[in-house]
């Protein structure tokens, strides 16, 4: 944590930012051991590993994701073997975690393998950073950011970044650091209840976790305070089904069953969350389904079928390309959405 991130912070307790700083451990990049203290209320947060503290009280549902997401064992290799994410696991397989979210072909990044949802959905978040336009120093608040690569590359891009997550999955980040010269900040906090003061940011970005939430409303209220006027808010990869859809997939039955928070919502609950949060602006991108299809095939290293070659056909024609993206718009609000994005601007 830098001294700087003071700027942002107000206290859990009080809301106040009233901030008493001790550091017991500093190095030229950051400060890495330490106490916050609020001069208001007399709240301590504690930094470590770089890492500051702003968790607060979890209720026992938060407490037992966070527990279970901690132990679990997330990294498999080929034979089987459980990793959870413990220092010893990130020194392990550091070059695997620097290879996020691509991969590097082996099989973690293959389906079925632990890093399989952060692979099939590379491209898509390398196209979504295009099509953001992002200027150089604006403030971006990633939300569930887990290992931090995604901080990563908005950092890369010369933003101003802090990473949140409830999980300490985020000690991942030092290898990023390290790696590209590069800083941002990390942030252990309930995404429910942000430690920031209101109008803090310019992008707040989310991947694969706001449907965690039991409240859609509240949640995209807790982001609308935060984001500066003209703010905008991106949910990419979020769990969505169709209007017509079954919404007791096994999938969600698993997940829910393993410990997690899971919810199910079509994307007219997610557009009336939004704006039940308070932003005036919500629509939708639907990513290719045709360069999802070829994404999909590449990542499993398939042969060269009609279909495949049918695919890469429609690719070369941007014209049909992009007509056949918008006719199956509406069928995927019906049937099931995939590869899509909110985008919600404050």
């Amino acid at each position: 944590m830098k001294k700087t991130l003071l700027e942002c912070l107000r206290c859990l307790v009080c809301a106040k930012s009233e901030w008493g700083l001790e550091i017991r451990l500093e190095n030229a990049r950051e400060i890495r051991e330490g106490t916050l203290r609020c001069g208001a209320c007399g709240k301590n947060y504690e930094i470590k590993d770089g890492v500051l503290n702003a968790l607060g009280e979890l209720d026992a549902e938060e407490a037992h994701e966070k527990e279970h997401a901690e132990s679990l064992g997330y990294l498999v290799t080929s034979d089987g073997e459980k990793h959870s994410i413990n220092q010893d696991t990130i020194d392990q397989f550091r070059d695997v975690f620097l290879k996020l979210p691509a991969g590097d072909g082996s099989h973690f990044f293959q389906p079925g393998g632990s890093f399989d949802n952060q692979a099939g959905n590379a491209d898509r978040f390398f196209e979504m950073l295009e099509l953001l336009n992002l200027r150089e120093k604006q403030k971006v608040l990633e939300v569930g950011a887990g290992f931090g690569w995604a901080s990563r590359r908005f950092a890369q891009r010369g933003l101003d970044v802090v990473a949140v997550d409830m999980t300490d999955y985020l000690r991942v980040s030092d290898l990023y650091l390290e790696q590209d010269g590069i800083y941002y900040e990390r942030v252990m906090a309930d995404i429910n209840r942000l430690p920031f003061k209101d109008g803090s940011f310019d992008l707040i970005f989310s991947h694969s976790v706001m449907h965690h939430s039991k409240d859609l409303g509240r949640l995209f209220g807790e982001f609308y305070r935060r984001l500066r006027p003209g703010g905008r808010l991106v949910a990419l990869h979020e769990c969505a089904f169709g209007l017509l859809e079954d919404k007791s997939g096994k999938a969600l039955r698993e997940a829910i069953a393993e410990g997690f928070n899971e919810n199910a919502y079509t994307l007219p609950q997610w557009k009336e969350g939004a704006k039940k949060g308070g932003f005036r602006t919500v629509r939708f991108h639907f990513f290719s389904m045709i360069d999802g299809y070829i994404s999909r095939k590449k990542q499993r290293n398939a042969p060269l079928t009609a279909k495949l070659q049918m695919a890469y056909w429609v690719k070369k024609h941007p014209l049909i390309h992009r007509l056949i993206n918008r006719l199956l718009a509406l069928p995927r609000i019906f049937l099931r959405p995939k590869a899509w994005m909110i985008l919600a601007e404050k």
